[in-house]
């Protein structure tokens, strides 16, 4: 018996599907199902793991750091979470002896080959294995992926995997008891996390928060003219003089000549096939979608058939795919039809490709099957085939102006923009190019000045970054992977160091920043962690051996170590001495109406929170606050109760309360809506 194993259930049942059509039946171990079918003869049993089966784990339990003496164990032995584990382990390895060999199945990425490699060894633990690759879940290509499947598993892609948990977990653990060994010895207690990737993402985000907080506003001024409704701004754009500026705007008269009216030509390319990254980012521009639910909804996507699998660094799309095929299957589908039929009218089938590549899987394209979605789900794919369309479209063709005019010897600029064909941008409705169309002005001609100005302005600070920019950011400086990034910056979220769709680092992840950058700056360091990717990068690609690499990034966290511990009484107490500071300014929530005490926030172990008065135990006066919610006092108050407001996160849920229970803001709380009239 041949035992194939898939990442998740819906996945199992696709395969068995695909491989063994009228032949699958579905059995059951305790309350788990798996497929058996038969293929040219051969009895197949093709079952699932739900994710991580096995995670890495101390030895022996301990709360000292540095600990490097783990193992992987079955997830539910590790976590109580993870209880739901145990009976897809007990399935696997009742399977894996049964069977004579081993085929894994799951995604092919690094995580996957873990997942399937942990499977392999602890759960089959023989020799013969063999390895599926496939980029979307299609019958044809499943079939074709078990045909041409590897004669063993990918241990490279496997012992890659491996190193970046182990590293992971070096670092998290021991950095994070580190952090908050030297908040205890300090006399403090908050749960606090820094990793591998954690830091240097909190670097940036910090970086870019201090030039904000740092910045100063400087007055400028603009000087505008408007000639035949068009708006010309003066060329030297920005005066820092009021009186440079009035200067100009003094002399400017009733008439202005035309001096210069240059076009050009120029070609607008399609925007290339999606990676996960520009996926990520173009479903937060169009929909709001934060990356994890863009990623989330791309994986659902790909189970049901629809897209290929999301987790790519690629922009290209090979003709192996049926490129053809997929236009004229989406041909068939109303919403597509009319682009779909111009692609095949015209014979256009080459894409126009980006220059980012992904030896394992091509750029997310649609696979051209048709089921029924909404929501978010019908958001996403609309915009992968859309995409997927656009690209074998032609160039669009642009016609770009600019203008010159001199009034009182100062020279004004205007400029615009018209798409004259628009080719791949009729077939990508989100294309946020703007046209200006410009009257059509001649040199040397005198225009009335119809309107002038002179304006004073403020120069502005950095803008921060959004949940899609700062992945965007993880990837330019090879920070994370693909599948990691997103959930690196809801851990941020999640341990209350920023906040806010437009990312605020909150003061505590400053001042986590400022501690560590003064104390153990290495754990900040982007090279290294850059380093520690390339140098997985060269475990997949069977250039470097895994010990090599583990011991190395060993080695390092040691020193960091070392030298934190050195520091350890100082940097607790700048952390204390900080978060009580913070906590004394964001605790504050104005004055008890009952007796002229101080409310405040008070956090218990576990999540609970309450507000209460500085006067306890005389005055017990007290508003209840969500557990589990990151609370921010605001400086508003009820307009009709007149307690203090605060901003309330759960999650990804952002809603603003004030304190009273009673409140008339609150009536409807919890109330459902009124029945529809039948």
């Amino acid at each position: 018996m041949e035992l194939i194993v898939a990442e998740k259930p819906k996945v199992a049942h696709t395969i068995a599907k695909a491989l063994g059509g009228s032949t699958v039946s579905r059995k059951q171990y305790s309350n788990i199902g798996y497929y058996e079918c038969e293929k040219d003869g051969r009895e197949i049993a093709v079952a699932p793991a739900v994710g991580h089966l096995f995670n890495l784990a101390e030895k022996k339990k301990s709360r000292e750091y540095p600990v490097f003496d783990i193992e992987w164990k079955p997830s539910y032995e590790i976590s109580k979470n993870a209880a739901f584990t145990r009976p897809y382990v007990n399935l696997l390895k009742s399977l894996g002896k049964k069977a004579d060999v081993c085929t894994i199945a799951c995604d092919y990425d690094i995580e996957g080959s873990v997942i399937g490699y942990n499977v392999y060894r602890f759960c089959y633990g023989k020799e013969k294995g063999k390895r599926m690759k496939f980029s979307s879940l299609v019958p044809g290509e499943l079939k074709e992926a078990y045909e041409n499947a590897a004669q063993e598993i990918d241990f490279n892609n496997s012992y890659a995997g491996e190193t970046r948990h182990m590293l992971d977990w070096f670092y998290g653990i021991n950095l994070s008891r580190a952090l908050m060994g030297s908040l205890k010895k300090a006399g403090g207690f908050r749960t606090m996390s820094i990793g591998r990737v954690q830091g240097p993402a909190l670097n940036i985000l910090s970086q870019r928060e201090k030039s904000i907080l740092d910045f100063v506003s400087r007055d400028y001024w603009e000087v505008k003219i408007w000639l035949r409704g068009v708006e010309f701004l003066h060329e030297r754009e920005k005066f820092l003089e009021e009186e440079d500026a009035r200067k100009a705007h003094s002399v400017i008269q009733n008439q202005a000549i035309i001096e210069k009216v240059e076009k050009r030509e120029r070609k607008i390319w399609p925007y290339p096939p999606f990676d996960l990254t520009s996926l990520q980012l173009e479903a937060h521009k169009c929909f709001g979608i934060s990356p994890s639910q863009t990623l989330a909804i791309a994986q659902t996507l790909y189970e049901n058939s629809l897209i290929s699998y999301p987790r790519t660094s690629s922009q290209k799309l090979p003709p192996k795919l049926g490129l053809k095929k997929i236009i004229s299957k989406l041909a068939g589908a109303e919403e597509y039809r009319e682009r779909a039929e111009k692609l095949l009218e015209n014979g256009w089938f080459r894409p126009f490709q980006g220059k980012k590549d992904d030896p394992a899987h091509p750029a997310i394209h649609p696979t051209g099957l048709q089921k029924q979605i909404s929501g978010n789900e019908k958001k996403l794919y609309d915009l992968v085939a859309s995409r997927f369309l656009a690209v074998f479209a032609p160039a669009a063709e642009a016609e770009s102006t600019k203008l010159v005019a001199e009034t009182g010897g100062e020279r004004f600029r205007a400029s615009g923009e018209r798409i004259k064909e628009k080719n791949w941008i009729a077939f990508y409705p989100y294309y946020k190019g703007k046209e200006v169309q410009l009257p059509g002005f001649e040199e040397g001609k005198e225009e009335e000045v119809e309107k002038k100005s002179k304006t004073k302005k403020k120069t502005k600070p950095p803008r921060r970054y959004t949940p899609a920019s700062i992945i965007y950011e993880l990837e330019k400086h090879k920070l994370g992977t693909k599948a990691t990034r997103s959930t690196i910056v809801d851990t941020l979220f999640k341990r209350h160091y920023v906040m806010g769709k437009s990312i605020q680092v909150t003061e505590l992840g400053m001042n986590v920043w400022k501690v560590l950058g003064e104390y153990s700056p290495k754990i900040l360091d982007a090279e290294l962690t850059r380093k520690i990717e390339e140098d997985m990068e060269k475990i997949a690609d069977g250039k470097l051996d895994k010990e090599t690499v583990v011991n190395e990034g060993k080695d390092v966290l040691v020193e960091i170590l070392d030298d934190f511990r050195k520091n350890e009484e100082k940097i607790g107490r700048a952390l204390l001495e900080s978060m009580k500071k913070t906590e004394e300014e964001q605790n504050n929530l104005g004055t008890c109406p009952k007796c002229g005490g101080t409310l405040r926030i008070i956090r218990l172990r576990g999540g609970k929170q309450f507000v209460g008065c500085s006067g306890y135990p005389e005055c017990r006066n007290a508003y209840p606050l969500p557990t589990g919610a990151y609370v921010t006092p605001t400086k508003k108050t009820c307009n009709e109760c007149g307690t203090r407001i605060v901003k309330i996160r759960r999650g990804k849920t952002f809603f603003e309360m004030c304190l009273d229970t009673k409140c008339k803001t609150k009536e409807n709380w919890g109330k459902r809506g009124k029945d529809k009239d039948k």
